[in-house]
């Protein structure tokens, strides 16, 4: 929920700010534009991130502007979410011969494993109008330099296992944090009306990453690892670009 109302808060703040801006042709010219965009991608894990997890999916926004010369610059957050988690090692000392963890009650009690983490990069792109309806649509592509971070997320019912509350889940979570660079090629389209415009892409995402705890249960001793963490997907968003209508080219009495 807190995701949620900064990407609002993000959404109002930009268009406040751009609420000056003069109206301009979409069909005829290519034109200065903030963009305000929301979008969705699904992906898969490369390098050393794919003995830990499988396919994710993550909802994601951006803020930046489009201008003049078809050139993009954006600030970007991405929240990666999934239950496909390969590596359970973390647990195995906890599980009995039937694979249940046994809860204060001595009754076997159910748990879920997540991946959760998120990416945050700067892009810089250009669109290429070589079709579409207008110039300021066609084949885009972007780089970007941010940094990722992701983790084993780990709920049990009711909390009622000692050894997984609150306070000891950081022993187990294999959290992860580096920098990362981005290439993106898709589509993206401004349509003449200003009702449907959309991008669409194959991304791919470089992770040059280290453990981050000094100490994991399992292990008995630190988690520094180097890793090589990638995600390969289709990313596609909805883009709200923030101007107002042109004025009528002729008036009348």
């Amino acid at each position: 929920m807190n995701i949620v109302k900064s990407f609002f808060f993000l959404g109002l703040l930009c268009f406040l700010f751009t609420q000056k801006i003069y109206g301009q042709n979409v069909k005829d010219s290519v034109i200065f534009c903030p963009l305000v965009q929301v979008n969705l991608a699904a992906q898969a894990p490369e390098g050393d991130l794919k003995d830990y997890f499988g396919i994710n999916s993550n909802i994601g926004c951006s803020i930046g502007i489009k201008n003049k010369k078809n050139q993009s610059f954006e600030l970007t957050y991405n929240f990666i979410h999934s239950r496909n988690v390969k590596y359970r090692a973390v647990l195995d000392h906890l599980l009995n011969d039937q694979g249940w963890i046994i809860n204060q009650h001595g009754e076997q009690n159910f748990y879920v494993m997540y991946q959760r983490g998120g990416i945050v990069s700067l892009d810089v792109g250009k669109i290429f109008p070589f079709f579409g309806p207008n110039p300021n649509s066609g084949i885009h592509l972007k780089t970007g330099l941010g940094f990722m971070f992701h983790k084993i997320r780990i709920e049990h019912e009711q909390n009622l296992v000692p050894q997984l509350q609150q306070q000891y889940l950081p022993y187990y979570d294999r959290f992860t944090m580096g920098a990362s660079i981005k290439e993106y090629v898709g589509y993206h389209h401004m349509s003449n009306n200003n009702l449907v415009n959309f991008t669409i892409g194959l991304e791919c995402i470089q992770g040059f990453t280290r453990g981050m705890r000094d100490y994991q249960i399992d292990l008995m001793g630190p988690y520094h690892d180097q890793r090589i963490d990638i995600f390969i997907g289709i990313r596609a968003g909805w883009i709200f670009p923030v101007f107002r209508k042109a004025p009528d080219e002729y008036y009348y009495n």
